[in-house]
């Protein structure tokens, strides 16, 4: 019996460690292409060992100017998630413990936002801009951001306010707390865990995002998924320096896979009332 159940680990295990190789494969490739000369890229058979160079990094970040499209991608993120969390967290937590007959109704039509594909409102976006000023702008993109991301942090923290017990708040109410300060010293708190989560889902969403930022921003203020097709040239791509700004792209993916694993919990308050 034992050797049996050591049998189907062993296979387990197994097949775990092909299907991880089989997915990092791509993106181990693209950290060493990114690395390689144009001439090692092009190698036949391909080069596992060869001289790494930083060379498409200093032209892809100094003399291309993605070093720019970082910084503009970093700031637009930031502020996304910032005003985004600012606006939805009050907006979760009044859906959560003030209910109204028409609750289900705003809830589904944020919902039916959050899914209206981005194609469709890339002209009216484009226009509106443009009649008030904000076309490559920082301002015009983080509001455009900020919309979309608002009904995913609503719902998302709705939920995680909904788990909640509410005789945590009456508790609070009974001792004479406010219901502001119910929300900010109470429930924050106790919510910390899915507000990570949610900030991270907005920062890969703001960061990863391409169409939007295509046609709201221009040069001093294009983000680093808007900049990558410059490098698409009539003599060819550049390989080397696409594998490079496409590494740094990828840090905030893993950054966010770390934190899901630490703050992804499920049944945070369990137990909290007897």
């Amino acid at each position: 019996m034992r050797k049996s159940r050591i049998r189907k680990n062993i296979v387990l295990y197994v097949i775990l460690i092909i299907f991880l190789v089989i997915t990092l494969l791509p993106y181990f490739w693209l950290v060493l292409t990114s690395f390689k000369t144009r001439v090692d890229s092009f190698a036949i058979p391909p080069k596992i060992f060869f001289s790494a160079t930083l060379d498409n990094y200093k032209a892809a970040f100094l003399d291309k100017g993605f070093l720019m499209n970082l910084k503009n991608s970093i700031i637009i993120m930031l502020f996304t998630v910032g005003i985004g969390l600012a606006l939805g967290l009050p907006s979760s937590f009044a859906f959560s413990r003030f209910k109204t007959r028409k609750d289900q109704v705003l809830l589904n039509y944020l919902l039916g936002t959050r899914f209206t594909p981005v194609v469709v409102l890339a002209l009216p976006l484009y226009l509106l801009m443009s009649k008030i000023g904000m076309l490559n702008s920082y301002v015009g993109i983080i509001v455009a951001h900020v919309a979309f991301n608002l009904p995913f942090v609503i719902w998302m923290m709705k939920g995680f306010f909904d788990a909640i017990p509410k005789e945590i708040d009456e508790a609070a109410r009974v001792e004479g707390y406010s219901w502001f300060k119910v929300f900010l010293k109470i429930d924050i708190p106790l919510v910390k865990s899915g507000l990570a989560a949610t900030a991270v889902f907005c920062a890969i969403n703001s960061w990863n995002e391409f169409l939007m930022a295509l046609i709201l921003t221009g040069r001093d203020t294009a983000t680093m998924p808007v900049g990558v097709p410059g490098l698409l040239t009539p003599q060819g791509t550049i390989w080397g320096q696409v594998s490079a700004v496409g590494t740094v792209i990828t840090i905030p993916v893993l950054i966010f896979a770390i934190l899901v694993q630490k703050h992804m919990i499920a049944g945070m308050t369990m137990g909290a009332v007897k």
